[in-house]
């Protein structure tokens, strides 16, 4: 759920995303011990249905 939130792009941004942020700032070993990763924009399910996977 956090990688589909985390890959939304926000106007706040400048059209970014939370997760490209995450790249700049954070340890990319950091992200991957978290298993933190982007989710291509058309695959994103931002719906209740994305519980059920």
């Amino acid at each position: 759920m956090t990688n589909h939130i985390n890959s939304t792009a926000r106007a706040s941004l400048n059209g970014r995303t939370p997760f490209e942020l995450a790249l700049l700032l954070l340890d990319s070993k950091l992200l991957e011990l978290l298993d933190l990763h982007v989710i291509e924009s058309d695959k994103i399910i931002l719906t209740p249905r994305l519980l059920k996977h």
